[in-house]
């Protein structure tokens, strides 16, 4: 069983995502662009991370370096889908529809790591996928599609359980620290693809979308160290992803309550489409009590 401060860290974890999720949206949209943030999420992340290579074990073989390329690759595109995701969609639509993650995580961890689940967390799991289809329900503010959102939010749950279940499967080899760190290098190396259609040099970032920038990725580096901690050091992909999914809860309640502090207006589209969605955090809360039995 996993102590109260273990529960603790995926529920602030999911809070540090929202956090992320609303400043990283607002400094694309206030002149930073899509691929400009992208870009340097990844290499502010690989910068801060580094000192954390000399805090592990083992040695760095081909094949360890072949487990960082694969993950950061993987971890790179679901980044890539999830931001487009917010860019062209809403936030509250994104972030909840990631819930499905649980599904994809429990399903991979049982295939690939032979771990048998409790059947509560099965039910759990059903339950936030329940609930992600009504966070991700009706119009978005403009009127325009959901399918943006719900692509990007897909795309990234996939991308994501699977890096997860990366790291649970290989990290120990170099400890999570170690691993975390190489893992962000490489995916500062990866976003070099980026750099032809970055929407302006990358560093002459303005203002207005540096203000926005730099909280979003320190709540980014938080919530991804929090969670390698739960998965790798704790063994827990599954368990810390149900828990985790309440980032959905934690975003539709930022929009709503608080999306003008961050230049966000997707909690104007109306009490329908915004009680939907609270119904759904609602059953995201039912699955978290579950995991907690």
């Amino acid at each position: 069983m996993y102590s109260p401060l273990d529960t603790s860290l995926p529920l602030a974890a999911a809070a540090a995502y929202a956090l992320s999720a609303l400043y990283l949206k607002r400094a694309t949209m206030e002149g930073g662009g899509l691929w400009r943030i992208t870009f340097l999420t990844n290499w502010g992340q690989a910068l801060v991370l580094l000192p954390l290579v000399f805090f592990g074990h083992g040695t760095l073989t081909s094949v360890e370096c072949g487990h960082i390329l694969l993950t950061s690759l993987v971890f790179f595109l679901g980044q890539v889908s999830v931001f487009a995701g917010m860019r062209y969609g809403d936030v509250s639509i994104v972030t909840p529809v990631m819930g499905v993650k649980v599904i994809f995580v429990a399903a991979l961890v049982t295939h690939f790591a032979h771990e048998k689940l409790p059947w509560l967390w099965w039910v759990a799991a059903g339950i936030s996928t329940a609930s992600a289809v009504l966070l991700a329900g009706g119009k978005t503010t403009s009127g325009r599609s959901v399918l943006p959102g719900l692509a990007g939010g897909l795309g990234a749950a996939l991308a994501f359980s699977g890096v997860d279940v990366f790291y649970q499967e290989w990290a120990d080899g170099l400890g999570v620290w170690r691993f975390s760190a190489l893992v962000a290098v490489a995916m500062g190396l990866w976003s070099l693809i980026l750099l032809p259609v970055l929407e302006g040099s990358w560093w002459k970032l303005p203002d207005t979308a540096r203000r926005a920038f730099l909280p979003g990725l320190l709540a980014t580096i938080i919530q991804v160290l929090l969670m390698a901690y739960c998965v790798v050091t704790l063994k827990g992909a599954a368990w810390a992803n149900l828990l985790y999914s309440s980032r959905g809860l934690w975003s539709v309640a930022l929009v709503w309550g608080a999306g003008s502090a961050f230049g966000n207006s997707e909690g104007t589209a109306g009490r329908p489409i915004m009680l939907r969605r609270l119904a759904g955090a609602g059953l995201m809360l039912a699955a978290i009590a579950l995991v907690l039995l």
